[in-house]
């Protein structure tokens, strides 16, 4: 059957129906996003002038800009039907959330602060809501507020701005309420005035976010009445008090209350004013603490601007860490090993008690319950100078693992303490002695203390470890020179991916563990780490394929002797993704959500193949999860969510994402390239380009800038400096990776040369990028649609694409359920 149109917008699915028309999603085959369109059936209204009056105020709601308000694209008529064109939120509206109970603090305060705001903004252009409620608020994956249906406001006169009887005129004694109502929104959020006036007003937007406020924090509506009828219930709202709110903080009470008075002369006299007391209740207590990694977000510049996007970034991340109702927040059983702090010389090298961590906390996620946050969570935080219960609070952990040690020619003295963060209680602890430093035997002696003492606080339940297989996690002493041999290797490639991408760290990495390998045969955790050395040398553009072989022996060797490792078959996945061999790749992430879904490398993982494979729902999932397990990512996931967002050609929801990172760090090297991709889309190309230089000025291995930038350069007409950006290096790391070489085949088809173009898109859809929906539509191309060769390449994509859907729907299908 053949899609059905308006104008350039194609029907997708029907969204729901109402009294003035019917709302579809649709699809904007010119500017090629995802669209709500409200079609207005001239029958659905009343009058010939009511069609005018709605489709002139819809077109006013348009002038309003802010993140917190729905966009309205288009309005218009083709033929009987006259249409609205929305902005395309994905999310779940407040009604939805509300009915699952009442909410954390912190979501109801960001939702009430994001609501005011976006009314403020409405408001200052002389514009009010008029049918504000739960189901006309949405609250995206990211947890940023969306008001809808600004459509329906209307125009204000400057004297209608606050409420005046005198001027109001009065509802018709008997007239129907179904009639009133619909001229003044829905019953439930009506303010008491409008039952007598039938008007709207500013004070009316109010009172409804106050019931909506109420709402959130009880799970009940102010007014609920059992048994009675909608007369009843207009006479409560006009006449009873509220329910009590005694479990609410007093100033959130306050605020509620307020917003409820009857008389409404008696309430906030502007949205900005209910934003602002609430906002002072948030910094009051302190809710932002805990929430933020780091606290970059304190540094950042600061001009009205750049405030604006700060404070919708945090404000969205508060209600996206809190989104989930308080009797529906599953117990995560989170702990954070601490590094090991040196008593000894510092001859050790700085990262060793890094290194000793993540050695523990490799062990101690093998308990399936538990999870067990990175050390890399720490990279943004003065460790040395906090205290660990504050760093517990700060990276919202159940759990602390702490310790020291020192090493002497009398042997090794390890101390460790198990830290509740919650009651700010020592929960277990124990110190160890040895003459000689056997990693093994540290590992097993903690984490075993460790896993008793949760057991016998009622926190860990008796699932086995992940690796079931007889004999495969090691048991025998390991030497101590071994020992150190393998922290240092650790140590020096933690450096070389996290901090300096220096070679000549990936070198001393690869060396130490080649030796630890090639001494302890029987140890897997070094062939692991043997493979993720061989890996960094070809993304990072040092070394070709005889390194993705050497890996791919590493990674063999490594499950050999433990199956059950998540980080060998973590990067396993990345070395088959590497040699373009999808299939077992998803068949490797299945594996890996089945049997460890508590890491949150996991899910990035299975985001990042699902982004490639143009699943982006599935991949917008996955990021979430990952964001949920590991809060400390945060930067790196709103990345990646921004890429699906830009796909998508949903460049306001990708705005939000990026801004949200750049909150946190400000000078993120993925964020800003991201950022500046987004302004080149915008046609910002001087903005774009002085951001893209400024990523390689600070960081020159930052090398998918680079195609970005000479991608600028060659859309603003100057091909020879663009040119110039296409060094070896950069053909090298095209080689190798598959978002590099579809930028560069970007870079390429812009600047015309269709031969290269081709090439490095064949290389990255080999590689691994199999993004047909991207492909297929983005503006980069143009020029080559109507090529044969690419139109080939479209066709074949196409059938992987249909391909790749049914395999990953059945694959996911078989996944336990959070």
């Amino acid at each position: 059957m053949k899609q059905r149109t308006i104008e350039h917008y194609a029907l997708v699915r029907k969204l729901g129906a109402g009294g003035s028309g019917v709302v579809y999603l649709a699809d904007d085959t010119l500017l090629q996003r995802p669209v709500v369109l409200k079609v207005l059936r001239r029958g659905a209204l009343t009058s010939e002038q009511m069609r005018s009056t709605v489709l002139r105020e819809a077109r006013m709601a348009s002038a309003i800009e802010h993140p917190n308000v729905c966009g309205i694209y288009e309005v218009g008529e083709e033929g009987e039907e006259a249409f609205i064109v929305m902005q395309y939120v994905p999310g779940q509206s407040l009604d939805k959330l509300i009915i699952k109970g009442p909410a954390n603090l912190q979501l109801a305060l960001s939702v009430g602060i994001q609501i005011s705001d976006g009314l403020a903004a409405a408001h200052s252009l002389g514009i009010f809501h008029r049918d504000l409620k739960p189901a006309n608020v949405m609250l995206t994956d990211g947890g940023l507020i969306k008001i809808l249906d600004f459509g329906l406001a209307r125009r204000l006169n400057p004297e209608e701005a606050d409420f005046d009887p005198a001027k109001s005129s009065r509802r018709t004694p008997g007239m129907p309420i179904a009639t009133y109502t619909a001229r003044g929104g829905t019953i439930a959020y009506m303010a008491p005035e409008q039952f007598v006036t039938g008007q709207s007003s500013v004070q009316s937007d109010l009172w409804a976010l106050g019931v909506i406020l109420y709402e959130l924090v009880s799970g009940r509506h102010p007014f609920a009445r059992p048994d009675v009828d909608e007369f009843q219930s207009i006479r409560a709202i006009q006449f009873a008090d509220p329910a009590p709110l005694p479990e609410v903080p007093a100033e959130i009470r306050s605020v509620i209350f307020r917003c409820l008075q009857k008389t409404p002369t008696e309430r906030y006299s502007s949205a900005a004013d209910v934003r602002e007391a609430l906002k002072t209740i948030m910094k009051a207590l302190q809710i932002e603490t805990g929430i933020i990694p780091g606290d970059a977000a304190a540094k950042l510049p600061s001009s009205p601007a750049e405030d604006e996007k700060r404070a919708t970034g945090l404000l969205s991340m508060l209600a996206e860490r809190f989104r989930e109702s308080s009797g529906e927040r599953e117990r995560q059983n989170s702990i954070l090993v601490l590094p090991f702090q040196n008593l000894g010389t510092t001859d050790v090298a700085p990262l060793y008690g890094y290194a000793l961590a993540d050695a523990v906390a490799a062990r101690i996620a093998r308990k399936s319950s538990l999870v067990v946050r990175p050390t890399s969570a720490l990279m943004q935080l003065p460790v040395g100078q906090m205290d660990p219960l504050a760093i517990g609070h700060k990276l919202i952990v159940d759990w602390v693992l702490t310790g020291s040690f020192l090493r002497s020619d009398q042997g090794f003295d390890l101390n460790w303490q198990l830290l509740d963060v919650e009651r700010e209680s020592v929960r277990g602890g124990a110190a160890i002695s040895v003459p000689s430093f056997d990693l093994i035997a540290v590992q097993t002696e903690i984490c075993n203390e460790v896993f008793a003492s949760l057991q016998g606080l009622g926190q860990l339940d008796q699932r086995p470890e992940r690796s079931v297989v007889r004999g495969a996690l090691r048991t025998e002493p390991l030497a101590e020179d071994i020992s150190e041999d393998y922290l240092q290797a650790r140590a020096m490639l933690s450096s070389f991916m996290q901090r300096t991408g220096s070679r000549a760290d990936l070198d001393r990495a690869h060396d130490l563990f080649e030796k630890v390998a090639e001494r302890e045969s029987s140890f897997a955790a070094a062939w692991s780490g043997l493979g993720m050395t061989e890996l960094q040398y070809t993304r990072h553009g040092f070394g070709g394929q005889m390194h993705v072989i050497a890996a791919r022996r590493a990674f063999d060797r490594a499950l050999g002797l433990d199956p059950g490792s998540v980080e060998a078959n973590l990067y396993r996945v990345y070395m088959l993704l590497s040699r373009g061999e999808k299939e077992s790749a998803r068949h490797g992430i299945e594996n890996l959500l089945q049997t460890a879904a508590n890491d949150w490398n996991v899910h990035m993982v299975a985001g990042i193949t699902l982004r490639f494979d143009g699943m982006y729902e599935q991949a917008l999932e996955q990021f979430s999860r990952s964001l949920i397990l590991n809060p400390s990512n945060a930067p790196i996931i709103y990345n990646h969510r921004a890429r699906v967002y830009q796909y998508q050609n949903q460049l306001e929801l990708a705005e939000d994402e990026l801004q949200k990172g750049l909150t946190l760090e400000s000078r993120h090297p993925l964020l800003r390239t991201s950022l500046a991709y987004q302004r080149m889309r915008q046609g910002e190309m001087a903005q774009a380009i002085e951001m893209l230089e400024g990523v390689i000025r600070d960081d020159s291995s930052m090398r998918i800038a680079v195609p970005t930038l000479a991608m600028c350069y060659a859309q603003a007409g100057d091909r020879e400096r663009a040119a110039a950006f296409i060094e070896e290096d950069t053909i090298a790391a095209a080689e190798a990776d598959s978002e590099m070489a579809y930028r560069l085949a970007t870079y390429f088809a812009v600047d015309g040369d269709e031969s290269e173009a081709l090439h490095w898109l064949r290389r990255a859809i080999y590689l691994g990028n199999e993004n047909y929906p991207w492909f297929s539509k983005n503006p980069g191309w143009n020029r080559l649609h109507g090529h044969t060769d690419f139109e080939r390449i479209l066709e074949d994509l196409k059938r992987i694409f249909r391909r790749n859907q049914k395999t990953w729907k059945r694959l996911l299908e078989q996944l336990p359920k959070n």
